[in-house]
């Protein structure tokens, strides 16, 4: 199987079912897990991981203090807090699947 090939098989499969059947079962699931499927929980990792730094990141945002009357700090604030929400969107969006078309709609994740 070529790498190409590989990675497309990869992303065919569902990581999350993939992955309940190696935790139901390791002693028989685990070694019989394919190539496609180690690759696709592997990048799978990578991806939660990547939601996992960014949203501490923005939970650090949260954490800066508010500074009532000196509206640059609290602008540069709120932008440090809207880009780290907005990149914790766009992976979230990524690992569903879904497209970033709406990343630059700050109220996208809101219902109208």
């Amino acid at each position: 199987m070529t790498d190409d090939t590989l990675i497309q098989a990869a992303a065919a499969v569902d990581v999350i079912d993939a992955a309940g059947r190696i935790i139901a079962n390791p002693r028989r699931n685990a070694i019989a897990a394919s190539a496609a499927e180690v690759l696709a929980l592997a990048m799978a990792t990578e991806r939660f991981w990547e939601v996992c730094i960014e949203a501490e990141v923005l939970a650090r945002a949260l954490k800066q203090p508010v500074f009532s009357g000196n509206d640059g700090r609290d602008q540069a604030r709120d932008q440090l807090i809207e880009h780290q929400a907005a990149r914790v969107r766009g992976h979230m969006a990524a690992l569903r699947g879904e497209s970033n078309e709406t990343e630059g709609d700050e109220h996208a994740d809101r219902e109208h």
